[in-house]
C-alpha cells in the first residue's frame, strides 16, 4: 500500500525528512506547509507539490501520513489537528514540550485511531539496535550504568531564535539535543523504566537557556545512566566524546563505524557498523512498520513522551535541588 504524505513546517531539518520520503517508493508527497510566504514558494517548486500556509487547508486535502516539523511549541497543536483530521502523524521530536502536552497527543491518536510516532534519528543508531538486541536477549546480562557525554556549542549564530526561549523550546541544550541521548539508550536498554532523576543545570546570564545539564537517571530494574551536556563553548579537536554502557557481562560502547565490548573474560570483540546515507531512511521505513502493524523497530510514541518527562523532571530537579521520582503522578508517562 502506498500513503500520501504532507510536510507542515520547511525549516532545516525538512531537507532530510524530504529527501527520506522521495526514497520510499511506498511514500508520496502530496503537499507542503509553511507560513514563511519565499519558503514555501521555493519548497513547492523544489517538489513540484502544492503549497499551503495554513495548515488546517493542508488538512482538508486528507494526506495519510502528516510529518511535524515545527517548533516544538506547535508540536501538540497541529499533532492533534492532524489526528482528528484522520491522518497518522510523524511528529519530528519533541513529542511536545511538557508531560501534559505529550499526554494530550497520546490521547488524540487513541481517540482517533491513527499512529503516532516520534522521529528521532538517535533512536535507530546502529549502534545502540545492536546493543539493545543483545541485551534484550540476554546474553549482557544486567545494565549496571553508563555514560552520555556530549560537547556541542549551542549558541552559535545560525541557532534559531525559539530554540533560546524556554517556552518555545521546552527548556534548552537538555530538552533538544539531550533528548537525542536518552532516545539512544532507551534503543540500548529496551523494557528499562527510568524511575528517578537527579540533575544540576547551569546558566550563562547572557542566554535564558541553559549552558550545561548534568543528570543522573536511575532505573526501576537496576542501575543508572550519566548524561552530561555541555554546550558554552565550541569542542576542541582533542576533547573525546564519550559514551559507554556497563553490563554485567562486559563494557559496550560503539559510534558510527564500529561496537565495541570488553567481555568479563577478558576477550575484547568488535563488529562493523553499517550507518544509512540519510538516517531519516530508518526512520520513514519505520514508520511503514507500524502503519503495516509490524514489530517497530523504535520506540514506541509513549515511550518518547516518557523521555520528555525525564527531561522536565530533570530540570524539575535542578530547580528544586532533590531527586525528581519519575512515578509520581506529574512525571509518569503510562504505557498507551
Amino acid at each position: 500500500m502506498t500513503y500520501t504524505v504532507a510536510v507542515i513546517g520547511l525549516g532545516t531539518i525538512a531537507d532530510a525528512h524530504l529527501a527520506a520520503i522521495a526514497a520510499h517508493p511506498r511514500l508520496r508527497l502530496v503537499a507542503v506547509a509553511d507560513v514563511d510566504q519565499e519558503t514555501l514558494r521555493r519548497r513547492g517548486e523544489e517538489t513540484g507539490v502544492r503549497g499551503f500556509r495554513d495548515y488546517h487547508d493542508l488538512l482538508q486535502a486528507a494526506p495519510d501520513v502528516a510529518l511535524i516539523a515545527l517548533p516544538h511549541h506547535l508540536h501538540c497543536t497541529v499533532a492533534v489537528a492532524a489526528l482528528a483530521a484522520g491522518c497518522h502523524v510523524l511528529v519530528e521530536k519533541p513529542l511536545a514540550v511538557s508531560v501534559a502536552e505529550c499526554r494530550t497527543v497520546l490521547h488524540a491518536a487513541r481517540r482517533a485511531s491513527r499512529t503516532l510516532a516520534v522521529s528521532d534519528t538517535a533512536a535507530y543508531h546502529p549502534g545502540a539496535l545492536l546493543t539493545g538486541r543483545r541485551f534484550r536477549a540476554g546474553t549482557l546480562g544486567r545494565f549496571l550504568s553508563g555514560l552520555h557525554h556530549n560537547v556541542r556549542f549551542y549558541f552559535h549564530a545560525g541557532r534559531p531564535a525559539w530554540f533560546l526561549d524556554p517556552a518555545a523550546a521546552g527548556g534548552g541544550m537538555f530538552a533538544n539535543v539531550g533528548l537525542h541521548r536518552l532516545a539512544q539508550t532507551r534503543a540500548c536498554l529496551p523494557g528499562l523504566a527510568p524511575c528517578a532523576v537527579s540533575a544540576a543545570v547551569t546558566r550563562l546570564a547572557e542566554y535564558p537557556v541553559e549552558a550545561c545539564t548534568s543528570a543522573l537517571v536511575r532505573y526501576r530494574e537496576g542501575g543508572a545512566m550519566h548524561y552530561e551536556e555541555l554546550g558554552y563553548l565550541p569542542r576542541p579537536a582533542w576533547w573525546p566524546l564519550t559514551n559507554h554502557y556497563l553490563f554485567e557481562h562486559g563494557m559496550v560502547t560503539f559510534d558510527a563505524a564500529r561496537w565495541r565490548i570488553a567481555t568479563c573474560t577478558g576477550t575484547d570483540r568488535e563488529e562493523p557498523l553499517q550507518a544509512p546515507g540519510n538516517p531519516y531512511t530508518t526512520v520513514y521505513r519505520d514508520l511503514l512498520r507500524r502503519l503495516d502493524a509490524e514489530p517497530a523497530l523504535g520506540p514506541d510514541a509513549w515511550e518518547s513522551a516518557a523521555d520528555v518527562a525525564v527531561v522536565q523532571a530533570a530540570y524539575a530537579s535542578a530547580a528544586a535541588g532533590r531527586e525528581t521520582d519519575l512515578t509520581a503522578p506529574p512525571w509518569r508517562m503510562d504505557h498507551f
